[in-house]
């Protein structure tokens, strides 16, 4: 579990700095960065108390791990939607209410909090020498660097906007695989049996949405495209 961890960590990092080369003025990046220093700072009173035992303890936890997975499949849901309501934005006008979701791009992933929490208790454990309050905000100011300047690396590398969406939308399509990675892995975890059984009437219920929203999508996008065809002739 401890390579999940560091896998989601990497994952979390690109995906962030991902995100961050959308923005298009510097001080949502730096709100980043505050956002970041501020994560850190306030959850260091909490990490101080944590050991490796107890977080030996949480990745053991199967309902924990399952409770992750259940927020990487949800994060990646509204990561997606947000994904095309900003692709929608670029060749054509938001109004109320729509225009409210493109605000969900400057909310922080919450599997990113999450990795970014656990190193810290991790780092405290090392025993520097620096005061607990100011080693927060070095790390924190460290993670946000590193974000900031991948980032800055995905949009010279990737200079269409666009290209850098698509990314986005594969990225946090990758993030539902991750999470069934880690149900698989907590369902076969070494030394125990496995305590998950599958619900047949839960998956049927998903399968179905997933079928409805695809089909009411096929009509929307079928009736846009009939209306276009209609104002051109």
């Amino acid at each position: 579990m401890d390579n999940i961890i560091l896998f989601l960590a990497l994952f979390s990092l690109t995906a962030t700095a991902a995100q961050v080369s959308l923005f298009r003025a510097w001080w949502q990046q730096l709100g980043l960065a505050l956002a970041i220093a501020l994560i850190t700072y306030g959850f260091y009173p909490t990490a101080i108390t944590l050991g490796s035992n107890d977080l030996a303890a949480l990745l053991a936890d199967p309902a924990a791990m399952l409770d992750m997975s259940v927020v990487l499949v949800l994060e990646a849901a509204v990561m997606l939607v947000l994904a095309l309501f900003m692709l929608r934005e670029m060749y054509t006008v938001l109004v109320l209410p729509w225009k409210l979701v493109l605000l969900l791009q400057y909310l922080p992933l919450a599997s990113a909090v999450g990795v970014l929490c656990f190193y810290q208790v991790q780092l405290y454990q090392q025993g520097l020498q620096l005061p607990f309050d100011q080693t927060a905000l070095a790390y924190g100011a460290a993670v946000a660097a590193v974000v900031i300047l991948l980032a800055w690396l995905i949009k010279w590398l990737v200079p269409m906007r666009v290209l850098r969406l698509e990314l986005k939308l594969a990225m946090h399509s990758a993030q539902i695989v991750l999470a069934v990675a880690v149900s698989v892995l907590t369902a076969t975890y070494p030394y125990r049996p496995a305590d998950i059984r599958p619900n047949l009437v839960e998956f049927m219920a998903v399968v179905v949405l997933m079928a409805v929203g695809a089909f009411l999508g096929y009509l929307l996008y079928q009736r846009k495209i009939l209306k276009l065809m209609s104002q051109r002739g």
